[in-house]
């Protein structure tokens, strides 16, 4: 597993899988999700541009649209719902496209992913698995991260074609999704969790730097309660050496949480570092 590294901002943050993992193309080969393996160069650059809820919720259930894009080498991106229990425990839930493998090269097409993380670091993950139906381009995905019978359940479900997948985790005694105010007010949150969080994210691995790739344009919905207030980031780190480097990290008004309270359906656009992002109360907008 390796860790983004955010150290002015976010403390450490996980990507989502297991991997040590040019320019976006819009026309990328379609995949049946399939997990056929199409093999390439090593990606080992990875960008995360990240909203982080201030607030806390009980369950969240956003909704995302299924892009299909890829860079000059095929990778593509993730585009992650992220939630963390207050008893310090971290789980993500998403969709996949064209994303790298531990193994090398990639699995082709929309893939369901899932993981959860331990305070001390320790992950369960699950490998891409298909959806149990079709996942089509621009697809509206309901993303979900609940509690229910003892259990953190995890689940996409495709809104257009009703294709789905979920995954269930241990609750260990959680009851709260905790946002940045809560987070940094309780002594339990050590540097172990400092880079959990709650909110939103749109991962993409690359096997150079980004140098600003372009990106299409994805949008995430609320779908349960208005965000009040949130902080906008991106950072690149580089996975080339044992060791992890950031490339750059870099976060809207000083990393300090936006208030949507004022104007909640007036989109806020953030340049940082060349990326584009965009929010208000009801949405997260990567790319132009």
């Amino acid at each position: 597993m390796v860790l983004l590294v955010l150290v002015s901002l976010f403390g450490v943050i996980p990507a989502v899988m297991q991997i040590r993992s040019g320019s976006a193309q819009t026309n990328c080969p379609l995949g049946s999700g399939s997990l056929t393996l199409v093999s390439t160069p090593s990606p080992n650059y990875d960008v995360q541009e990240v909203m982080v809820f201030a607030q806390s919720y009980s369950q969240l259930e956003f909704n995302v649209t299924a892009v299909a894009q890829c860079d000059a080498t095929g990778y593509g991106p993730a585009y992650l719902l992220n939630g963390l229990s207050n008893t310090g425990y971290w789980y993500q839930v998403g969709i996949n496209w064209d994303w790298p493998l531990q193994t090398g090269g990639y699995a082709r097409g929309f893939t369901f992913a899932s993981e959860a993380w331990a305070p001390g670091g320790r992950t369960r993950t699950t490998s891409p698995t298909p959806f149990a139906g079709t996942v089509n381009p621009n697809d509206a995905i309901e993303l979900s991260l609940s509690f229910s019978g003892g259990e953190v359940v995890a689940s996409a479900r495709d809104l257009n074609t009703g294709a789905s997948a979920s995954t269930n985790y241990p609750v260990n005694r959680a009851t709260t999704f905790v946002g940045s105010q809560a987070q940094q007010s309780r002594s339990r949150f050590s540097f172990a969790t400092q880079g959990y969080f709650t909110g939103l994210m749109t991962e993409w691995y690359h096997v150079s730097p980004s140098n600003n790739v372009p990106e299409q344009r994805v949008t995430f919905s609320e779908t349960t309660m208005p965000i009040a207030s949130a902080m906008l980031g991106v950072s690149e780190s580089n996975y080339t050496t044992s060791t992890p480097t950031v490339v750059f990290s870099d976060a809207a008004n000083n990393g300090n949480p936006t208030d949507f309270a004022a104007q909640p359906n007036q989109l806020q656009q953030f340049t940082l570092n060349g990326f584009t992002l965009s929010a208000d109360a009801y949405e997260f907008v990567t790319g132009p």
